[in-house]
């Protein structure tokens, strides 16, 4: 029987793609859970072993995991998992703040009807997983793909790289009950605004939701942290973060929530959020007490 040989190298190519996929998946997953801890090595024969593959698709799954700065290649030791220093977790969200919010409103007039029904059906699956966090987190990047897929391709590359500095954190954050809540009170209201082109309520709103994302994700993994490159990027766009009737844009306090407030030029913002307070954040201070942005 007569076999053409590009189709048969394409299904070849195509199995071993296939084959890494997985590889990848399996890895990344038990990295970001928190199963394999950081500063383990990875024996690249107990993992071909247990995954029964062989060492080719594996040594690529295991390139793509360090091109995501999951692991790391060490004279002597092999490959093994990176650290993550909630440095680097706090860089990538005032990266993140800085950039998201302004892309957002340049692009709110490309997302279509289609989009919103996907973003609709993603939150619809957040409530449905508040008490789950993996299967939260999985539809709650689902609903912010979808805004995410709009911005130009490099950027995007680039969000997506400080996301997953942000995972293994995000993950750990997201087992706490009131933050299920918080999300997705939030983003029920950035929906809203989405849907009805506000393009400068969408753009508060998530600015709210990242800085709260923020504050929870790292003074749940270190109460005590001190903050630098966040409050000082804020700074330059105008947020002030605070507790108290103090709202200093260079000093962020654990005292949560704290209060943000917004000025453009010599004056204040004109206010364009409803009243939000969640466990991390809120837009009247002083923050005495918490109730979910839905009350």
């Amino acid at each position: 029987m007569y076999v053409d040989a590009t189709t048969a190298g394409q299904g070849e190519k195509s199995r071993r793609g296939d084959a890494v996929d997985r590889i990848h998946h399996v890895i990344r997953e038990r990295i970001v859970s928190g199963e394999i801890r950081p500063g383990v090595a990875l024996s690249q024969v107990r993992l071909a072993t247990e995954l029964q593959v062989s060492r080719t698709p594996l040594r690529e799954a295991l390139r793509r995991l360090e091109a995501e700065n999951l692991v790391v290649n060490q004279a002597n030791r092999g490959v093994v998992v990176a650290p993550v220093a909630l440095g680097d977790v706090e860089d990538s969200y005032a990266i993140r703040t800085l950039v998201e919010p302004s892309l957002l409103t340049a692009t709110l007039e490309t997302i279509s009807q289609d989009d919103i029904t996907a973003m609709s059906t993603a939150l619809m699956r957040m409530k449905e997983a508040a008490v789950t966090p993996r299967d939260f987190q999985l539809a709650h990047w689902d609903f912010h793909r979808i805004i995410l897929d709009r911005f130009p391709p490099g950027i995007r590359s680039m969000i997506e790289s400080h996301l997953t500095i942000i995972d293994r954190y995000q993950r750990m954050y997201f087992q706490k009950p009131a933050a299920a809540e918080d999300l997705t009170s939030v983003d029920e209201i950035l929906l809203d605004a989405v849907r009805c082109g506000d393009a400068a309520l969408a753009q508060r709103l998530l600015e709210f939701h990242l800085l709260d994302t923020a504050l929870g994700v790292i003074t749940a993994a270190e109460p005590t942290h001190r903050f630098g490159s966040l409050p000082i990027a804020l700074a330059g766009v105008g947020i002030h973060l605070g507790s108290g009737d103090e709202l200093e844009p260079r000093h962020l306090e654990n005292a949560l929530p704290l209060g943000i407030r917004w000025s453009r030029g010599s004056g204040p913002d004109p206010a364009v959020l409803p009243a939000l307070r969640t466990t991390n954040l809120c837009t009247d201070a002083p923050c005495t007490t918490r109730h979910s942005p839905k009350d």
